[in-house]
């Protein structure tokens, strides 16, 4: 696993088993931002409990068509809870939106503008899209340490696992291509 420079932008943060953090137990968190600044990411297999697809399209005053059932609306982290991020293929470009390059990922994109939601409540937004609300933030150096307790795995990010794998399978997905074992790894405190 070849990481740039010591950050890793890219990837995916796996919650080790046993995780004492009850807010990311058996979570993949998709690392999209890691510098000398902090880090940000968004939880790619939490589906929200508060509200669906069309119930955000409702609060947005626009109509979902037949998008709920192709979009899964996620819990994306405890930061900007009232947020929508939304990460996306290459296909859609906005106003706002971020292209990031990824050696393994490859191209994966971010929006934050409600236009995206639009696009996508009437059919014509990117091929491939996950909706979160909130994302989850680390201060400078606060992901290093958190590394180096052994709370979180790594894994390189994949576009298949963030757009295709079903979100209930993500975690265990994951871990299998890591080549841990599931019962071994149960025992595992994630402290220090």
């Amino acid at each position: 696993m070849r990481i740039n420079e010591g950050y890793i932008g890219g990837y995916f943060l796996v919650a080790a088993p046993g995780m004492a953090d009850e807010r990311f137990k058996k979570s993949v968190v998709f690392i999209y931002q890691h510098d000398k600044n902090g880090a940000c990411g968004i939880v790619v297999n939490k589906p929200n409990d508060m509200m669906n697809f069309q119930e955000l399209c409702a609060q947005l005053n626009f109509t979902a068509d037949d998008a709920e059932a192709k979009y899964v609306l996620y819990d994306g982290g405890p930061v900007d809870c009232n947020r929508g991020f939304v990460l996306h293929s290459d296909d859609f470009t906005g106003r706002d939106t971020k292209n990031m390059e990824y050696p393994e990922a490859g191209t994966i994109c971010l929006t934050t503008t409600v236009d995206i939601i639009k696009r996508m409540a009437s059919g014509k937004g990117p091929k491939n899209a996950l909706v979160s609300l909130g994302c989850a933030v680390w201060g400078p150096g606060q992901l290093d340490s958190e590394l180096t307790r052994h709370g979180w795995l790594l894994y390189p990010a994949d576009q298949e696992l963030i757009f295709t794998v079903p979100y209930m399978l993500r975690w265990e997905t994951v871990i299998e291509r890591m080549g841990a074992n599931l019962g071994g790894l149960a025992e595992y405190s994630g402290s220090a």
